[in-house]
């Protein structure tokens, strides 16, 4: 069985790729569009979104991140 995983430093990330960029990440400010250090398909948490502001996604690269909200259709 497994356990609960917790950010253990106050950078955000909780997952992280063999070249040490974020793949799972959570905060209250959305990353900028052109930071560095998020991998492709990263999914970053904002956890004082809402509706639509909630749950984002790197569609840039690792060294020129952008993103983008994930919708429902």
């Amino acid at each position: 069985m497994s356990q609960r995983h917790s950010a253990q430093d106050a950078t955000g990330f909780v997952i992280m790729d063999d070249a040490g960029n974020g793949l799972l990440a959570f905060g209250t400010t959305k990353p900028s569009d052109g930071v560095a250090g998020y991998a492709t398909g990263c999914l970053f948490m904002k956890t004082d979104g809402g509706a639509g502001t909630a749950l984002y996604c790197n569609e840039g690269s690792s060294s020129s991140a952008n993103f983008d909200a994930v919708t429902v259709a």
